[in-house]
């Protein structure tokens, strides 16, 4: 009879902790108290190496895992790059989940845990698991330090640490540079400036160390995900009364298009009779038709998850995809909507998010169409717009889309002589769009002009939004709406510097 060996049996301990300690003082370094930009991206990238390091030490260093970890370096990377605090929120949002499904991956890479169920749970999981493992092996250590090698390493630390340190006041007398670091540690020591760092860098050290203790577990073998499709068991809603449900459904959402059908794809506002705004037309039809479509495919995956067939088989497939088919149009309907809405009161972020999650919501209809059409897998099905999410969100991270915002409100106040929303171009959008903003002022008339010119100065030349920097904090369009403003003559103030500067 063989017994299972323990967890951490064959772990290496060395390696946890050294990369637990590099990245945790890395990321007190260019983290602590700092504007985002590369930093992200750096810290991300070593803690992704370090998770990586260690999985692949423990031989669990898979495809998945690897994906799941340039995701979340990709991710970090467009802190350096978006100047957009809101994205930057959603930022770390989404590189928090990413590493918690990295850390939770990095015991058994295998695409097919990736599931909705998988995603929820796991910030959850890698969050205790990593408090636990933290707290393991800070009693393991606290053993070691009992043997005798440890306590002559401690007496030796003991003894060298004051002997350096007055050598090192000796030759700061002697030289200008170790002046200058002698003078900045006596200042972070007189200031106490080193016990908030210090603070941070141990939450990172418990962090770190909790998620590369977990990574460095004995691997589990793959299990193969059990197919839900099979699972009779756990099927309560009858076939009878799953056509039942879906045919109404269908029915009733046919029997909407048919009844708006001159006007679903058209300009309500403009029927004669009709008392309806652009506003009430464009908002009220996308909130509506948005939340029936995305209710609608939930409801189809969980009929097609829970229910049975009983005999209706071909029925259900043909009403099935008839709903999907009203779905479609219904989205694309108040997609038009939106476009109604943008041409009539100008573009804003919230606008283009609407059309984005719209687009993202488009392709799971067709990743559902193609599954209903054969047999539905909702774990394979979640996986493929999961994808896309994220690839859409990259896209607009990455992609300046407030300064697109921007240059087509411009535009379409040059063309149609509608007045210009200053207020929103100026304020309403981030640092983002300043350089395209300062490019167009030759192309706007004088009045206008002068407004954008008198806002900018008052939202940027206090310098609370673009702070001077140092080079971790470094921001692409940070950097680019400075210059721009610069070319205008606003200079924003010098920004609090940190610390460690």
């Amino acid at each position: 009879m063989s017994s299972a060996a323990p967890p951490l049996a064959r772990d290496n301990p060395r390696l946890v902790w050294a990369a637990a300690l590099i990245v945790a003082a890395l990321g007190a370094y260019i983290m602590f108290d700092a504007m985002p930009g590369l930093n992200w991206g750096i810290w991300t990238a070593a803690a992704c190496v370090g998770l990586l390091l260690v999985a692949r030490d423990r031989g669990t260093s898979g495809t998945p895992l690897l994906l799941v970890l340039t995701t979340a370096v990709v991710l970090a990377a467009g802190a350096g790059v978006t100047a957009d605090q809101i994205m930057v929120g959603f930022i770390c949002l989404a590189v928090m989940l990413s590493l918690a499904l990295a850390m939770v991956l990095a015991i058994a890479p295998d695409f097919r845990r990736i599931t909705a169920l998988f995603v929820i749970a796991a910030p959850f999981v890698a969050a205790g698991n990593a408090l636990a493992e933290s707290f393991r092996r800070f009693v393991d250590l606290s053993g070691r330090f009992r043997s005798a090698r440890a306590r002559a390493t401690v007496r030796g630390v003991a003894i060298t640490v004051p002997i350096i340190v007055v050598f090192a006041l000796l030759l700061a007398s002697a030289d200008p540079v170790f002046a200058t670091w002698r003078d900045q540690v006596v200042r972070i020591i007189s200031t106490w400036e080193f016990i908030p760092r210090l603070i941070f860098f141990c939450v990172l050290l418990v962090i770190t160390l909790g998620a590369f203790s977990f990574a460095a577990r004995q691997p589990i073998p793959s299990v193969r995900e059990p197919n839900l499709v099979e699972g009779i068991g756990d099927r309560r809603l009858g076939g009878t009364e799953r056509l039942i449900l879906v045919s109404s459904i269908t029915g009733l959402f046919w029997l909407f298009i048919a009844v708006q059908l001159s006007y679903l794809f058209g300009n309500m506002p403009t029927v004669p009779g009709s008392t309806m705004s652009f506003a009430e037309y464009a908002q009220r039809g996308f909130g509506e038709l948005t939340v029936v479509a995305t209710l609608s495919v939930l409801l189809i995956v969980l009929t097609e998850r829970y229910g049975q067939l009983n005999g209706h088989a071909k029925k259900l497939r043909f009403i099935t995809l008839a709903l999907l088919l009203a779905v479609a149009i219904m989205l694309a309907s108040a997609f038009h909507r939106v476009q109604l809405y943008e041409a009539a009161y100008g573009y804003t972020v919230s606008r283009l998010y609407a059309q984005a999650y719209m687009l993202v919501l488009a392709v799971g209809l067709a990743a559902l169409t193609f599954e209903v059409m054969a047999t539905v897998d909702t774990g394979r099905l979640f996986r493929r717009v999961f994808a896309m999410a994220a690839a859409v969100f990259v896209v607009v991270v990455f992609w300046n889309h407030e300064a697109w915002i921007a240059d087509e409100n411009i535009d379409r106040s040059i063309t149609t002589g509608k007045e210009l929303d200053v207020n929103y171009v100026t304020t309403g959008l981030s640092p983002n769009a300043v350089p395209l903003v300062v490019s167009r002022l030759a192309a706007l008339p004088d009045t206008a002009r002068a407004r954008i010119q008198q806002a900018l100065a008052s939202r940027y030349a206090s310098g609370r939004q673009l702070r001077d920097e140092q080079w971790f904090e470094w921001n692409y369009r940070r950097q680019a709406a400075r210059e721009a403003l610069a070319s205008i003559g606003i200079t924003p103030a010098p920004g609090k510097q940190s610390p460690t500067s």
